[in-house]
């Protein structure tokens, strides 16, 4: 009940009418256990440049898309994991590790992983337009969602979730955003690049 110690007048009203309370961390931990949105519909390794990953498919179930995952090393809960999570994915992520739209490029995150790993990118798919990936194709910056997608960030949360991420180190800029703990995940630190040429080292 330690939440509620700044809420007196709440939790004499859940006495008087004999309620139950809970935080919203609580509410987001239940269904995270007992609803899952998202299930893995392929796993394989796959050898590239870079080196050995392994590769997980997960299907949305909200929306019937498909979520990609590359992961080296061990995951544990309890040890920090290196973790990218893209968003959203273009065909020019894989083609040109300059692209404009991200601060870390892909290349970048999956170099860090093998070196410093373990490690995890989850590449969360939404549809790129023709017009899209024309801008790109002409480095022009690409247009990013007007707003935080809370739905995309419980998918996240779940694939990291279902590849076994407890604490994690992000690969990004620090920024404000929700608690991860109703989801059993815990952001210990930022991994921080020296400079975009890292990709191409």
């Amino acid at each position: 009940m330690a939440a509620w110690r700044g809420y007196p007048t709440l939790l004499e009203f859940a006495a008087l009418h004999s309620l139950k309370i809970g935080t919203i961390r609580d509410l987001i931990h239940y269904r995270s256990e007992h609803e899952k949105l998202v299930e893995c519909v392929a796993d394989r390794e796959v050898s590239g440049p870079l080196g050995k990953f392994r590769l997980r498919a997960f299907a949305d179930q909200t929306s019937g898309e498909l979520h990609l995952a590359l992961s080296s090393g061990e995951i544990r809960a309890d040890v920090d994991t290196l973790v990218r999570v893209h968003d959203s994915v273009s065909l020019l992520d894989f083609l040109d590790s300059s692209a404009p739209g991200h601060s870390i490029a892909l290349v970048q995150a999956m170099r860090a992983i093998i070196t410093q790993g373990p490690g995890v990118v989850v590449l969360l798919h939404r549809k790129e337009t023709g017009s899209e990936l024309v801008a790109g194709l002409r480095s022009e910056e690409r247009k990013r969602p007007l707003k935080w997608d809370p739905r995309l960030y419980g998918i996240g949360a779940q694939i990291l979730r279902e590849l076994g991420v407890g604490k994690m180190r992000l690969m990004g800029s620090p920024r404000k955003m929700p608690s991860m703990a109703g989801f059993g995940l815990e952001i210990t630190g930022y991994h921080r690049f020296e400079s975009l040429k890292d990709a191409a080292a």
